[in-house]
C-alpha cells in the first residue's frame, strides 16, 4: 500500500442509505472489464439511489427490453455529473408523470437547471 488515503463522505441520516463518491464509483467501473460487466456496475449503482430507482429503472428494462443499456449509460453519466440526489427527484418526477428514459431525465433537468438560472 502506497501512501494514505482519505476521502470525505457527506453525512447520511437515512438508514441503509450509502454514500459512493463519483470518483470511487468511477473507479469501480474501470475495474470491471467487458461491457456487459461495466453495464450490470452502473445498472447496479442506479438501483442504490433507492426505491424511486428500482421503479424507474424497472420500467425502462420493460418498456424498452432493447435499448434499455443506453439509457442505463446515460443515467450513468448523470449521477456522476449531477449526483445521487439529483437524479434521485428527477427520477420521482419521471415516474409521477409516466415519462421513462434517460432522454426524459435530461430534459427535466435541463429545464429545472434554466429555471434555477433565471431566479438568480
Amino acid at each position: 500500500v502506497a501512501g494514505r488515503y482519505a476521502a470525505e463522505h457527506p453525512r447520511k441520516f437515512a438508514a441503509q442509505e450509502g454514500s459512493t463518491l463519483a470518483e470511487h464509483r468511477a473507479a469501480m467501473v474501470a475495474a470491471v472489464s467487458g461491457k456487459r460487466g461495466k453495464r450490470y456496475l452502473k445498472r447496479q449503482q442506479l438501483l442504490e439511489l433507492g426505491e424511486p430507482a428500482i421503479r424507474y429503472l424497472t420500467e425502462v428494462v420493460h418498456r424498452r427490453p432493447r435499448e434499455w443499456f443506453q439509457d442505463v449509460d446515460r443515467l450513468h453519466q448523470i449521477l456522476q455529473s449531477h449526483g445521487p440526489e439529483v437524479l434521485r427527484r428527477a427520477m420521482e418526477e419521471g415516474l409521477k408523470e409516466q415519462r421513462f428514459g434517460a432522454v426524459y431525465v435530461e430534459r427535466s433537468l435541463q429545464s429545472s437547471l434554466s429555471f434555477a438560472q433565471g431566479v438568480q
